[in-house]
């Protein structure tokens, strides 16, 4: 089952056909509009459509804007005041509506759920998207939109983009304010998924720097020159110029207490062995997560930690950062699958599954992280992991860059 064009435009090139007045804001959101009338039914990645309100955002639209016209849907349950909301707006984007994401209450949250179906993944509609972005990634791998927003406090964007064979960037704690400020427990970074990592890459500068509501969020984060031109001969020897260096990688196929499928494994080696990249192996050794991250989630959301548990959690993130920074001075990134599996099946939803080992690591310690395909394994995709030290976000995207590749279209689009 297949909808619509196979290969749909990137966010800039519809921007760029905005801008130049070959096609109005008000036409690509009406594509966009009937894209999710004929595929929700199917995959019901769709919490709420708000086909009015896009209509008339389109036609406010200044096609001046970096992203005028560009549709895109935003995770259910997002405050309508989030900073990332009102940039992409202000910078010519256009809400179509509201994407599922996991039930309330649900035992895992790889899963999206619309308030009768769960969401279904666009590669095999008996898998799931992942979650919890989970109806974003999987309209934006069905070609409905170019990106998807969300939040990432234990892979809920590494996860769906690798589930569903599209991007998904995590940047640095801080890099995108939230409406809520910095979080005691400190593991939500705001977000967006997307077709090309590109677009990922713009929609994230657009959306970051301090904001009233989150005056303490990172300064803001261009996007680095090489992205947007080729480089110069007087800049070939900068670290940033991703096609000119050699890049040291770890890489390291679990980081937690379960094992990689090994056909997910393989497909990340193998990717890895023809890439123009030098593997260095170096020693790490991390503690566990499972003790720290539920502390932190519960400071994040208000329930308060008894101090010992708090004291421990503290403890974790500060030895895992110190070790991840001895890490950092061998080598350029740190390497994983992005999850432990491919996607699970979409009624698994009463299971405590364990796929997301090597995402909420960082959720706790703050890097950032990135998701790009990497392959596929019995015709589902494999995602692909690329960590930097803090800040270096534009280390982690170089990289990521040069090691994607890109998958055929999903079966239903």
């Amino acid at each position: 089952m297949a909808f619509g064009p196979r290969r749909p435009m990137t966010a800039r090139a519809v921007a760029e056909q905005v801008r130049s007045g070959a096609v109005s804001a008000r036409e690509i959101v009406e594509s966009a509009l009937q894209a999710a009338r004929e595929l929700d039914p199917v995959l019901h990645f769709l919490d709420e459509l708000d086909a009015d309100g896009a209509r008339r955002a389109a036609e406010r639209v200044e096609p001046s804007g970096p992203l005028a016209g560009v549709p895109f849907l935003i995770k259910a349950r997002t405050p309508p005041e989030s900073p990332i909301l009102n940039r992409l707006v202000a910078a010519g984007a256009v809400p179509i509506g509201w994407a599922t994401r996991a039930r309330p209450g649900a035992v895992s949250l790889t899963f999206g759920w619309n308030g009768t179906e769960y969401t279904r993944n666009p590669w095999d509609l008996t898998r799931s998207p992942g979650g919890s972005t989970a109806g974003g990634a999987a309209a934006v791998a069905a070609g409905v939109v170019p990106l998807a927003t969300g939040g990432d406090s234990g892979g809920s964007l590494r996860i769906p983009a690798s589930f569903c064979g599209i991007a998904g960037f995590k940047g640095t704690y801080g890099r995108v304010p939230r409406p809520g400020g910095r979080a005691l427990g400190g593991l939500t970074t705001a977000g967006v998924i997307g077709a090309d990592l590109d677009d990922v890459i713009l929609a994230t500068s657009i959306a970051s720097g301090p904001h009233r509501l989150d005056p303490t969020a990172l300064p803001h984060w261009p996007v680095p020159s090489h992205f947007e031109n080729p480089p110069t001969k007087s800049d070939a020897d900068s670290w940033l110029v991703g096609s000119q260096r050699q890049w040291r990688v770890a890489y390291r196929s679990t980081l937690g207490a379960s094992a990689a499928d090994p056909g997910v494994d393989r497909v990340v080696r193998e990717r890895l062995s023809r890439a123009d990249v030098e593997l260095v192996d170096v020693p790490l050794e991390l503690e566990s997560t499972e003790e720290a991250w539920p502390v932190l989630s519960d400071l994040d959301n208000g329930r308060g930690a008894e101090a010992a548990a708090a004291n421990r959690a503290r403890f974790i993130r500060d030895h895992n950062n110190t070790a991840l920074a001895d890490v950092f001075t061998a080598v350029d990134v740190l390497v994983t699958p992005t999850t432990l599996t491919v996607a699970h099946g979409y009624d698994q939803h009463e299971q405590n599954i364990i796929t997301a080992d090597p995402c909420w690591i960082f959720n706790v310690t703050g890097h950032p992280a990135v998701s790009v395909p990497a392959g596929l394994s019995d015709g589902l995709p494999v995602g692909m992991q690329v960590v930097a030290p803090h800040g270096a976000d534009e280390i982690a995207l170089a990289v990521a860059r040069r090691l994607q590749i890109e998958l055929p279209p999903p079966p239903v689009r």
